[in-house]
């Protein structure tokens, strides 16, 4: 046996050893993050329970976790969280939809004409600078009380990170690779769909994760403003109330939601982008 034929099998066996070492460390390392996050709940959790007690904190200060998931699982309560928590997650909804078409479309457009995106994009910054709590009574005079108001608003804030982000995802997209599809014939939609979308996809999954986070503010400070229906309404009458191991339970509905919400889109990231499966994020 030569020492050609030895060495592309030291080579073979050095890379199964390595792709062996990757896995293990990467097993390990899930293990690590599981272990660290539980951790880290029992003890948040703990605090919650006992602090309060300890300190000598008044209940409508800081209620006990007891208080809190007596005052969620509530019989005569319950109902009402459900119902509202689905007005809530209605308007996030339907306003990320109508923010998310917007901002794609607006980003693809804008960043395919550089003339269009000098002249739009600092009316666009323009305007989400506004404090959207702010502007809320004016939708409510608008629009009344109901969801279109509330879907109004989670639109302002979601279009925006989706938006930038698309925009910076397509226009990051390497120019002779342009070149090269342009040099073989290909169209400007068939650049578009196969090549500057499909390298802006985690760019634009950012920015989806971005928007869910800020749907579910701009639902909330859409209904403190003025609303008959949702979680936020809720939580101004539990708070009138002096009723804080309810505001928690209503918070902890909301962060419930949000975290939900964000998981889906993580998957859907996942599934989507599925070349980047192992990358950290």
């Amino acid at each position: 046996m030569t020492a050609q034929d030895i060495r592309p099998r030291a080579t073979r066996a050095s890379s199964a050893r390595s792709r062996a070492s990757a896995s293990g460390g990467s097993a390990g390392n899930r293990r690590t993050v599981v272990v660290g996050g539980v951790s880290v709940a029992v003890v948040i959790l703990l605090c919650w329970q006992f602090l309060p007690g300890l300190t000598g904190t008044p209940g409508y200060v800081v209620p006990a976790l007891s208080d809190v998931l007596q005052a969620l699982v509530d019989p005569a309560a319950l109902p009402r969280y459900v119902s509202n928590a689905g007005t809530t997650l209605g308007e996030v909804l339907a306003g990320l939809a109508i923010g998310v078409v917007i901002g794609l479309v607006g980003a693809i457009l804008l960043a395919q004409f550089p003339t269009a995106y000098a002249i739009a994009f600092p009316y666009i910054v323009a305007i989400e600078s506004i404090p959207k709590v702010a502007i809320a009574p004016l939708f409510v005079i608008w629009f009344g009380f109901g969801m279109p108001s509330k879907i109004v608003v989670v639109v302002l804030l979601a279009f925006f990170p989706v938006l930038v982000n698309t925009i910076h995802g397509i226009r990051g997209v390497d120019r002779d690779q342009v070149e090269l599809f342009e040099a073989n014939g290909a169209s400007a939609g068939q650049i578009r769909r196969k090549l500057l979308i499909p390298a802006a996809l985690p760019s634009i999954f950012s920015g989806l994760e971005l928007a869910v986070a800020n749907a579910m503010i701009g639902a909330i400070v859409a209904e403190f403003v003025g609303a008959q229906h949702g979680l936020g309404v809720l939580i101004l009458q539990a708070q009138g109330a002096m009723q804080t191991a309810a505001v928690f339970a209503l918070l902890i509905i909301l962060s419930a939601l949000g975290i939900t919400l964000n998981a889906l889109v993580r998957l859907a990231r996942r599934k989507v982008i599925f070349w980047q499966q192992d990358a950290p994020r």
